[in-house]
């Protein structure tokens, strides 16, 4: 160890770069562990708030024409959903397929039933009122701004519902608009009508019918957070009624889980390219290293060093330089991620910004990565800084003493 050091004093400008090698692979590493984490946490509340809870409790498979079944909401259900420490937040859901009409005109829409006081988890459109206000009882509805233009109507008309659903029927019933919400895509304020539950439940001829009940988990932050998810469904499906179903996100989602598969392996690709890069790095310092000391290397051999010691001097160097790069980077890294959280996150540009606002989620990127990743990172720069020398240490164990202390840099 002492001979590596003396080697570095001597040559600090190859040592730099070696350390540097080391230093922004894994630095940068640990950040892109950093984003990619938001990035999934955010896709993952999107998802999960505004579409499919954690899970659902349906009534079967989706029928023909993608309604969802229809299914008795049971006593002991809701008391089962009520004392589970588990979960953390459950809500009604009764989606039909149905014709919105208003004097002429008609348009095909989705009419959500859905209980007020516990709407806020799981929809944005209660935020989102530009006209008028929410529904609080039955026989109101809120329609979006594009399907009001469509139907000429305002707060206050009435609004004709006539639904159709494979297991009721047909359905109708008058409604009166109480609001008008600004959705964030246009499909959404063409298509979504929400009502209160007992409204569409009516319509159906059924009072205590459900089409999904919307359950969240407690402790859950993300998808790495899915063995929580995991233990949920599985407690439920065992105690369930017969004929209720349990769906995890990723059964409901199955986009979410596609790009989670992909960001990984991506991830992986983009690592690969730094520490190859590093690798190179190293490997041209080393080696250029050993053809500077070549007369000095055969020295020591001639003086009695074996093979396998000089071996070990230079993988000493490399690893004494690849470990204290990769350390600080890695360490700098879980640093800078950690400012950024406790500064509140990356706050998301312009339009994008807007978008996810719009949908009642926090337009930030809130970064997140976990020891076992800084140290991966570390140990995986470190392994490659050492692995990038072995040849450049093979090498210069296989010098021969006479020829050696001929060479002539």
């Amino acid at each position: 160890m002492r001979y590596a050091l003396r080697n570095l004093r001597r040559a600090r400008r190859r040592a730099l770069y070696t350390f540097l090698a080391a230093f922004y692979p894994a630095l940068i590493l640990v950040i892109m562990f950093g984003i990619v984490a938001g990035e999934l946490r955010g896709m993952f509340e999107s998802a999960t708030k505004l579409e499919t809870g954690h899970l659902q409790i349906r009534g079967g498979e989706e029928l023909a024409g993608g309604a969802l079944p229809l299914f008795e909401l049971p006593d002991e259900l809701i008391f089962r959903l009520r004392e589970d420490a588990a979960i953390r937040y459950w809500t009604v859901r009764l989606d039909l397929p149905a014709l919105a009409a208003a004097g002429s005109r008609s348009y095909g829409v989705l009419v959500q039933g859905v209980e007020p006081e516990r709407i806020a988890e799981i929809s944005p459109i209660p935020s989102l009122i530009s006209q008028g206000s929410y529904i609080t009882g039955p026989g109101e509805a809120v329609v979006g701004e594009e399907l009001a233009r469509l139907l000429d109507i305002e707060v206050g008309d009435s609004l004709v519902l006539l639904s159709a659903h494979p297991e009721a029927g047909m359905g109708a019933g008058v409604a009166k608009v109480v609001g008008i919400f600004q959705a964030p895509q246009a499909e959404m304020g063409r298509t979504v009508v929400q009502v209160h539950l007992d409204t569409a439940r009516k319509w159906v001829r059924r009072p205590n019918a459900a089409t999904a009940v919307v359950v969240f988990v407690n402790g859950v932050s993300g998808p790495w957070d899915a063995w929580r998810i995991n233990q949920a469904v599985e407690e439920l499906q065992r105690t369930l009624p017969q004929g209720l179903v349990v769906k995890d996100f990723e059964e409901l989602a199955p986009e979410l889980t596609l790009y989670m598969r992909i960001a990984r392996p991506v991830l992986a690709a983009f690592s690969g390219i730094f520490f190859v890069l590093g690798g190179l790095v190293v490997l041209n310092a080393f080696y250029l290293s050993v053809l500077e000391r070549t007369r000095e290397l055969g020295v020591i051999r001639a003086l009695g060093a074996s093979r396998r010691w000089i071996m070990r001097a230079i993988l000493g160097e490399a690893l004494l330089l690849s470990g204290c790069g990769a350390a600080l980077g890695g360490l700098l890294g879980a640093g800078i991620v950690f400012l950024v959280e406790q500064l509140g996150g990356l706050r998301m540009p312009g339009a994008y910004s807007e978008f996810l606002r719009a949908f009642g989620m926090e337009p930030i990127l809130h970064l997140r990565v976990t020891p076992w990743e800084v140290l991966g990172s570390v140990l995986a720069m470190v392994g490659v800084g050492v692995l990038a020398a072995w040849y450049p240490a093979w090498k210069a164990a296989r010098l021969e003493p006479v020829e050696a202390m001929r060479h002539v840099t």
